[in-house]
């Protein structure tokens, strides 16, 4: 039974990797360049919006910045969770791979 279910799998991995060489690979543009539409340039409105909000994000950037996320008591909570959840996994794969005590073994 278990070498069924390899040569299956290895059937369904050999279909998928053979089966990509058949899609048709993307196209670049083949218009002419005349009909191209790329914009170089910026119109009026937006360079004008642009020079509006340059200040702006300027002074944001001189505020005092925060610290990043890990320096906060949400980050260290975050952090301290995760490494807990990391170690019950590891603890769990360890007392799993005690044998089964069943009448049915």
């Amino acid at each position: 039974m278990h070498t069924n279910a390899c040569r299956c799998g290895v059937v369904a991995l050999l279909v998928i990797l053979g089966s990509t060489g058949l899609a048709v690979p993307a196209r670049a543009d083949t218009s002419p360049p005349g009909e191209r539409r790329i914009v170089t340039t910026v119109s009026t409105k937006t360079l004008q919006m642009l020079r509006e909000q340059a200040p702006k994000r300027a002074a944001r950037t001189q505020q005092a910045s925060e610290p990043g996320f890990f320096k906060t008591r949400k980050g260290a909570i975050a952090v301290g969770l995760m490494a807990a959840g990391a170690a019950f996994t590891v603890w769990s794969v360890n007392h799993d791979r005690k044998p089964v005590k069943s009448p049915i073994r």
